[in-house]
């Protein structure tokens, strides 16, 4: 499970993300190949604890319970999640009304696809 551990973003505004934590967040992340393949799909959910130009923090619920996974710092990509139950095809787990939702596509490089 990567984690992001990147450059802070610039255009962060702290006082904004103050009002994620403590929000429910369901993620999904596709890395796609040469052509947009998809090489992967990772689908994760947490409670955001913290939020800084450093990146998102979330404490993982459900079958990575106890781990904590950092995002890039993108608040504008967090988008009101819709009522009702989500089913993870990853991991086949149910989440029931999440707060938000946040989607990544990340290409791979050919060298790295190959490691």
């Amino acid at each position: 499970m990567d984690t992001w551990n990147d450059v802070p973003h610039f255009a962060f505004d702290q006082d904004f993300a103050e009002g994620f934590i403590g929000k429910y967040l369901l993620v999904g992340i596709t890395r796609t190949g040469n052509k947009g393949k998809v090489l992967s799909q990772q689908q994760l959910h947490g409670i955001i604890v913290n939020a800084t130009a450093q990146g998102i923090e979330l404490e993982l619920g459900g079958v990575h319970e106890g781990k904590t996974w950092r995002m890039p710092p993108i608040l504008e990509e967090l988008a009101p999640a819709r009522r009702g139950k989500y089913e993870l095809k990853t991991t086949g787990e149910v989440v029931e009304d999440p707060d938000f939702t946040f989607t990544l596509t990340m290409p791979t490089t050919r060298a790295a696809a190959y490691q």
